[in-house]
């Protein structure tokens, strides 16, 4: 999309257009408005900005993330940083907040920004023309993948890391097994979820309804979905937690409740709880490869940044392979094996 195809489609002069991105004084609100939704409807990108992305390297690359709460996209974030320092680099951040809206803006910004590429964690429901943009440059999705997002995947494999979680459980004699993770309509919502219930059969899984709970990674929806799941006609002896996000709620709520960990209750939490070494028991966790992907993150950065990367956005993503990393089980205090005595 050229500035004079954009004025073709608005039936405008080409000047006009111009001036109305520019915000020139002498083009009225109204037509500055038009065009300016008719450049984010085309996904308009100015000329000089075009021309760098195909011809030469800005030295500038950008982050797209949901939030700088989430310990794993903080680790990632500063060990991209550091890299970008050494190098002089220069990393735009963007915060999305998992709003397509936000989303699609600060992609359309770094575009602008001539970005030599973009590492993005993408929301559940990326706007097309989200879709359409990340085509035109080198992105990578983190941790999260989305179906209709044409790039590589690096990520971790949640489906093995739950059902890893669930059968060290199983493996303990645990039959009732309660699960706290987050909205399936985000890849790793809905990979975690699958790996709790691959365990169980058709059947068994209808006898899980009252004992599985999807909400927000939060503490707060942790802390309610535990007294539902404790409160339920038959409560579970062991829980696995699908966020690490989950757990300070979960052992407010146990504590309220007086259901002891692991007497009453084995609880497995999915990657690290930083708070961790302030309890008097270690939680027993999945320990996620975060150092891994970090690495691999810097490392595509790296190829990008350096020039190795010789080939079109579109040749791009057809000749870099998805990398998922393997999270493993560190056995702690917090689960033990199951004892036919009422269990709260």
């Amino acid at each position: 999309m050229t500035i004079k195809k954009l004025a073709a489609i608005l039936g405008l002069s080409h000047s006009t257009v111009s001036r109305a991105l520019n915000g020139h004084p002498a083009i009225s609100q109204s037509t500055k408005e038009s065009v300016i939704q008719a450049a984010k409807k085309y996904g308009y990108i100015p000329n000089s900005a075009a021309q760098v992305l195909r011809n030469a390297t800005s030295g500038a690359f950008g982050v797209i993330i949901p939030d700088i709460q989430n310990d794993f996209f903080i680790s990632v974030t500063n060990a991209i940083a550091r890299e970008a320092g050494k190098r002089s680099w220069q990393m735009i951040l963007a915060i999305t907040e998992d709003q397509p809206d936000t989303e699609y803006n600060a992609l359309r910004r770094m575009m602008a920004a001539s970005v030599d590429g973009i590492i993005i964690a993408p929301s559940a429901n990326p706007l097309p023309e989200t879709q359409e943009l990340i085509t035109r440059t080198h992105a990578v999705q983190l941790l999260r993948r989305h179906k209709s997002i044409q790039a590589p995947l690096i990520a971790i494999d949640d489906r093995y890391g739950i059902s890893l979680a669930t059968g060290h459980l199983l493996t303990l004699g645990h039959t009732r097994i309660g699960y706290i993770g987050s909205s399936t309509d985000l890849s790793t919502g809905f990979e975690r979820l699958q790996g709790f219930l691959q365990h169980f059969s058709g059947h068994g899984q209808a006898g899980l309804k009252d004992v599985i709970h999807i909400g927000p990674p939060q503490a707060e929806f942790g802390f309610d979905a535990f007294k539902r799941i404790m409160n339920a006609d038959h409560p579970p002896s062991a829980l696995v937690l699908g966020s690490p996000r989950y757990a300070m709620g979960v052992l407010l709520a146990a504590k309220a409740l007086d259901i002891r960990i692991p007497e009453h209750l084995s609880v497995v939490a999915y990657g690290d709880v930083p708070w961790g070494g302030l309890l008097d028991m270690k939680l027993t966790t999945i320990v996620l490869p975060e150092k891994e992907m970090t690495d691999a993150c810097v490392d595509m950065i790296r190829h990008i940044m350096d020039g190795e990367l010789t080939f079109t956005p579109d040749e791009f993503i057809h000749s870099t392979e998805n990398q998922l990393f393997t999270p493993r089980l560190a056995p702690g205090d917090s689960t033990r094996a199951f004892t036919s005595l009422k269990q709260c």
